[in-house]
């Protein structure tokens, strides 16, 4: 009578059009029986949006323990997606900390030019507000939802969309909004730039597959964006975990570099004078960028990398 992802629910049917003469695994495959389901997960649905409304406090006990079915309703239901969209909750840079919303209020609160919602997964609030992919969207005024369930990818992929807004990785490498005009001050010149992105990227190697200029970058120097467009970093570690990495050697990432922060622009005075210098450091601009993304396996190298580069600077060498 109910879809699987409903398996906690428990009661009793009363219907006079039920064939009882006949084997359950015959009854299952009736009409009857696939309207039934219908029906009654439809009212469900609708009994939980109502009591959302109604008592939003009691909702936010029974979505605390019970969410995971809901996400997997989003994932296996295609029929019942949309009111299942409804009743999400997730904390959101216009909440207070602990405060749930839905994506119904989220867009209500969205500004006519926004044509996306935005969510950004993070292990919490705090490491959603300090990471580089959310810091535009601070300085813009723009909401991201914060999610921390590892489920909330898969959720949002499927969804897709909500009231006909698509559903956003803050994470993505398309994004349409700009870091503010007044951020690019002290920024190098076009030309330079393009030649310190194309030394990156010939330093680099097969460790990127791309090197571009960062046009949402406001506070930190560079980022690792997935070249692939339908997965994000948090995504690809679920994969992995799953057994369904990638087995190709292709790098997976481009790097994003934000040309108005003081270390490319100290970089770039470097790689003229100080090469060797200048190559380690965008070894450790690259791992610190995957340390954010949380897509650094093995620090060891890093570590050994960043010690050297702290004897330099406190021996005074160049």
């Amino acid at each position: 009578l109910f879809p699987e992802w409903l398996r906690f629910l428990k009661g009793v049917v009363d219907s006079e059009d039920l064939p009882l003469n006949i084997s359950r695994e015959t009854m299952q495959d009736t009409s009857l029986m696939q309207k039934l389901n219908r029906v009654l997960t439809g009212r469900f649905l609708k009994f939980l949006e109502e009591q959302s409304q109604k008592d939003a406090a009691t909702y936010d006990l029974f979505y605390a323990d019970y969410q995971r079915f809901l996400k997997e309703g989003i994932a296996t239901d295609f029929t019942h997606r949309e009111a299942l969209g409804k009743l999400l909750r997730y904390e959101s840079s216009a909440t207070e900390p602990e405060k749930r919303t839905s994506l119904g209020e989220y867009v209500k609160r969205m500004s006519a030019d926004q044509k996306e919602i935005y969510y950004l997964l993070a292990p919490n609030r705090k490491s959603a507000e300090s990471s580089p992919y959310y810091e535009v969207f601070r300085d813009r005024g723009i909401e991201v939802m914060f999610t921390s369930d590892p489920w909330d990818e898969f959720v949002m992929e499927h969804l897709h969309s909500f009231e006909g807004k698509p559903l956003r990785s803050a994470e993505k490498a398309e994004l349409s909004v700009k870091a503010p005009p007044s951020a690019a001050e002290d920024a190098l010149t076009s030309d330079q730039a393009r030649d310190l992105a194309q030394w990156l990227k010939e330093r680099l190697g097969n460790n990127v597959k791309e090197v571009r200029i960062s046009e949402r970058l406001v506070d930190s120097p560079a980022i690792v964006v997935d070249s692939d467009k339908s997965l994000t970093s948090g995504m690809r570690r679920i994969l992995k975990a799953a057994g369904k990495s990638e087995s190709s050697s292709e790098p997976t990432h481009d790097l994003e570099i934000n040309v108005r922060h003081p270390i490319l622009r100290g970089l770039e005075k470097q790689r003229q004078s100080h090469p060797e210098l200048a190559a380690q450091v965008a070894e450790q601009i690259l791992d610190n960028a995957r340390v954010a993304a949380g897509l650094l396996e093995d620090p060891r190298a890093m570590v050994k990398r960043l010690n050297t580069l702290l004897e330099r600077v406190l021996s005074g060498q160049p």
